[in-house]
């Protein structure tokens, strides 16, 4: 049997290296290292009609949107988008963040204010964010 490499490097080598590659794919999945924490959000859509009538259903509809995820400093760490169901999901270190609701491309409407979320460590934060169409 041709013994190669095998056996030559030692055993604190070979968990260095294993720790370091470790380490890249986290990094690469966008945890850079320390505790994480669940960020979800449910987005809607609304008003969805001009009248609104006491007792009647809700006047908003659950809306797909893109959704920057930014440090307190600006910088984008995430980019998220909701399903057709306006639920969205991300996976980041736990701190602070501001949420960035992307309006459509080229149009004003609808739009949505940017939202401040503290994600916490082993733990999950909820958030909802309001598009608001424009019919008044």
């Amino acid at each position: 049997m041709d013994k190669g490499l095998r056996g030559s490097w030692p055993r604190a080598t070979t968990l260095a290296v294993v720790t370091l590659v470790a380490a890249g794919m986290m990094a690469a999945c966008g945890v850079a290292g320390g505790p994480t924490g669940l960020l979800q959000g449910t987005v809607t859509l609304g008003p969805i009609s001009p009248v609104e009538q006491v007792g009647a259903p809700p006047n908003t509809r659950p809306y797909a949107a893109t959704i920057d995820v930014e440090t307190p400093g600006g910088d984008v760490v995430a980019t998220v988008s909701s399903g057709e169901d306006g639920v969205f999901a991300v996976r980041l270190q736990a701190g602070s963040y501001r949420l960035v609701p992307r309006s459509p491309e080229g149009q004003p409407l609808p739009r949505a204010t940017p939202l401040d979320a503290a994600v916490v460590a082993d733990g999950t934060t909820r958030v909802t964010i309001a598009y608001d169409t424009g019919i008044r």
